[in-house]
C-alpha cells in the first residue's frame, strides 16, 4: 500500500512540477538568475518530499510548489516593469576590466578571483588579458569581454561590403516524416516536397533531415 502510494505520490508531483515548468518558461540554467535557481532547487526538494513522505498530505506539497512558483512569476513581472526592481532582484553588470585596466575592488564585490577572471578570458578565446578593452560580469554570472580594437575580429563593413541576409532555414522533413507546418514557411506544397525529393533520386521516408534555405534550395541528410 505504501509502495503505491510513493508511485501516486510521484506521479503527481512530476505532474505538477512538469506543468509549473511551462507556466515558469524556458530558460536555460545558464540564464537563471539567483532567485530563479533557488526557487527551482525549492521547488524541485518539494517535490522529492512530496513523493518519498507518504505522512504529507499531498495538497500541502503541491500548494507549496504553487506558492513558490507564483512567486516566480510575479517577481519576473516585477522585473521586467520596474527598473528598480530589477537592481534589487537580478542585480547589476559588474565592470571588471575598465579601458584595459583590471578593476580590483570589482573583483572583489562580484567574488571572482583573478585566476577566475583569466581563466573566463581563455574560455573567450582571449590568452593575453592585455587583449581586452573592456569586461563585464552580467547579472546571470558570464563575463562579456570586448577586444581591443587592434584584436577585434574583421567583418564585412571594415571592407566596405554588405553581403545580403541568408534568411531562415526551414526544417521539411524530420527523420522520415514531412513536417506540414513548416511547409508553408518554406513556400511548398507537399506534393512539390516529395517530387523535389524524387528528383534527388531519394525517397521522403529514408530522408533524417530535409532544410530549405531562403533560396529555395532542398538539402537531403539520409538516415
Amino acid at each position: 500500500m505504501e509502495f503505491l502510494q510513493t508511485i501516486i505520490l510521484s506521479v503527481v508531483s512530476f505532474i505538477v512540477l512538469f506543468v509549473l515548468s511551462k507556466i515558469m518558461g524556458y530558460r536555460a540554467i545558464s540564464e537563471l538568475s539567483f532567485f530563479d535557481y533557488v526557487v527551482g532547487i525549492t521547488i524541485g526538494s518539494v517535490a522529492a518530499e512530496m513523493s518519498t513522505n507518504i505522512d504529507l498530505e499531498w495538497w500541502k506539497g503541491v500548494s507549496a510548489m504553487v506558492i513558490y512558483a507564483v512567486f516566480d512569476i510575479v517577481f519576473s513581472l516585477l522585473s521586467q516593469k520596474s527598473l528598480f526592481a530589477r537592481k534589487i532582484i537580478s542585480g547589476t553588470p559588474i565592470v571588471l576590466i575598465y579601458k584595459g585596466k583590471i578593476i580590483k575592488k570589482n573583483l572583489k564585490k562580484a567574488r571572482l578571483e583573478l585566476n577566475e577572471l583569466l581563466s573566463s578570458a581563455r574560455v573567450s578565446g582571449y590568452f593575453n588579458i592585455a587583449d581586452i578593452d573592456y569586461a563585464i560580469m552580467e547579472t546571470k554570472g558570464s563575463i562579456s569581454f570586448m577586444p581591443v580594437a587592434q584584436k577585434r575580429p574583421l567583418n564585412p563593413k571594415d571592407f566596405n561590403f554588405s553581403p545580403e541576409s541568408e534568411g531562415l532555414t526551414v526544417n521539411v522533413i524530420m527523420d522520415g516524416v514531412i513536417i506540414e507546418d513548416d511547409l508553408k514557411d518554406a513556400g511548398i506544397t507537399r506534393k512539390d516536397l516529395i517530387r523535389r525529393v524524387k528528383q534527388q533520386g531519394k525517397d521522403v521516408k529514408n530522408i533524417f533531415l530535409g532544410i530549405i534555405d531562403s533560396n529555395g534550395v532542398l538539402t537531403l541528410f539520409d538516415k
